[in-house]
Parts: C-alpha cells; structure tokens; sequence
C-alpha cells in the first residue's frame, strides 16, 4: 500500500515538475504567460507533493522534486527582485505625492453598477481606470459629480468598455484596438496633476492562450507606450503577472516598474492567494508608493486595485 501511495505521489510530481519546466523555459507557446502567471502555485502544489513524498519515506525523490521546485520558484524570485531594484533609486529620492489611482474591472453584466458607481465616486482617487464599465454607463451622473473629465465610450459603437476617469481635464484623447479580437480596448490621454503632466493609458489585453492576438495586442501597447513623452501610468486588466514572461518583457522594453507588491486580483474566491492580473505600472519620474487590493469586488470576478503614486526628485 505505501509502495503504491509513493509511485502515485511520484507520477503526479513528475506531472507537476513538467509543467514547471514548460513555465520556466521560454517555449513561445500559446497560453504559456498564464502557466508562468501560475507559477508560485504550481510550485507550491509541488512542495506538498515534496512532503507527503518525505513522510513516505521516498526522501531521494523528494529531494529531487524539491530541487525542481527551488530552480522554478528561485527563477521567479529573480524576476521580482530585478523589476522591484529597479524602483529603488525613486523611492529613495525625495518626492511628493501626485495622485491616487483606481483601476477596476468590474465585469460587464454585473447586476451592482449603481454600488459600484457610488463606490469610485467616493474613492478618493484622482484618475478611474474601468474596465467592462457598462455596469456603471446608466449612473453616470453620480460619476460626473466626482470625475467631470472621462475617455472611452463617448460613442457607443467605438465603447470596449474601457474608460478613465479624471477630476482634472483630460486631453490628447485616443481610443485604439490593439487586435482584431477585441476593439476599442486601449485609451490614451494626458492631464495635468499640480503642474506635472501625466500620461495615462488604459488596456484590457486578451487571455494569453489567444496565442497571435495576445503577441498583437503586447507589441502595439508597447508601441504606444514608446511613443509617450514624460511620466507615465499604465493601468488596467492584462490577464497575466507581472513576473510572466511577456508582461515582464514589456516592463523592461519600456522601462515600466510595477508597485512594491503584487495584490492578487482574480478570481476572488481566492483572495490574496489569487493571482495578480490586473496591475498598475508607471515610468520615471513617477513611482508607486503604495498599492492595494480593493477588499470588496461588489459583484465583479475582479478586486480593484487602489494605487498611491508619487514624484521622485524635488
């Protein structure tokens, strides 16, 4: 019977093992940013396998499965500390506060649009960042009363419900489609937030098992991105971690650097043991000085996330 409970123990880690192999090798293939969005539960899953295969006694297995487990994890342990040492010159530059940003999927067809609504009105925060925002289109007098300035969904039929919100006046508007898949899913603007111009762009990318579409839609983000003068804050639902492959690769090229943590965001069910595919990043001078999961999704398979950024130097 032990015999037996170790050889199963050992084929589902052998499993488990492969597919960290396939999240920690560049494969370019399709859907492999969502196993590397995944890989700290994969890992995770493979340590309890490692200890029920230690309290079986099957220890040289365990070993071995356990080096497996410290090479993936350490490999993505080095991505977050590259991406997190890139902040540290800013935050240790003197600064100020600029402004606190909302960014939120809220699922279209959530029945708790007039909750939400009231919700980013009295958020607090100074730019909106909404995704699948058609919840919220038939209460928005109570967002106007808050946020005057808004991008995104002016005309109906150009809507991809993606929409930023602003106190300040918004300028330099554009509604983009960065594939065929989806439309009208990447706003663009700019605003002024005491003295300083912000550039702030809003994406909704696709799951990346879309394979082409998904590549698409990163190589035209980071087109439009390049483009930008000055500080700017990208926000919205990129369906994958900041520590994936493609996400992290977009974060390099464009000299992006992410917040001091990663708050999980879906599904909610999970809570901080989801996975963090919605993210916020800004460019130099600006930085991310603090970054939280909204506690209460209100309907949404999404948590919100509440981002408090700063201006390093003088």
């Amino acid at each position: 019977m032990l015999r037996e409970l170790r050889g199963g123990l050992t084929a589902l880690a052998l499993v488990v093992s492969a597919v960290l192999a396939a999240v920690s090798i560049e494969l370019g293939i399709p859907g492999q940013a969502l196993l590397q969005s995944l890989r700290f539960h994969i890992a995770a899953a493979l340590l309890g396998l490692v200890v029920l295969l230690f309290l079986g006694g099957a220890w040289r297995r365990a070993l071995l499965f356990l080096l497996a487990f410290a090479v993936s994890t350490g490999q993505g342990a080095a991505v977050i500390y590259r991406q997190q040492e890139a902040r540290d010159p800013l935050v240790a530059a003197a600064g100020k506060p600029l402004l606190k940003l909302l960014s939120f999927n809220i699922l279209s067809g959530n029945p708790n649009g007039e909750t939400i609504a009231r919700f980013v009105a009295g958020s607090g925060a100074d730019l909106v960042v909404l995704l699948e925002a058609a919840p919220v289109a038939a209460y928005v007098g109570i967002l106007r009363a808050s946020y005057p300035y808004s991008a995104g969904c002016e005309d109906g039929d150009r809507c991809g419900g993606v929409v930023i919100l602003s106190r300040t006046p918004l300028a330099d508007v554009s509604v983009q489609s960065m594939s065929g898949i989806w439309v009208n899913r990447l706003v663009t603007a700019t605003t002024e937030v005491l003295g300083q111009k912000v550039n702030i762009v809003a994406a909704h990318l696709v799951k990346p098992y879309f394979d082409d579409f998904a590549a698409q839609e990163l190589a035209k983000l980071g087109a439009v991105i390049g483009k930008l003068e000055g500080p700017v804050v990208l926000a919205g639902d990129f369906n994958a971690a900041a520590w994936s492959g493609a996400i992290d690769r977009l974060i390099t090229r464009q000299q992006l650097l992410p917040g001091p943590a990663y708050p999980a965001t879906w599904p909610v069910r999970l809570g901080p043991l989801g996975v963090p595919i919605d993210n916020v990043f800004t460019r130099a001078p600006l930085v991310i000085w603090n970054i939280e999961a909204v506690a209460d999704a209100m309907g949404s398979n999404h948590r919100g996330l509440m981002a408090e950024i700063g201006m390093a130097g003088d």
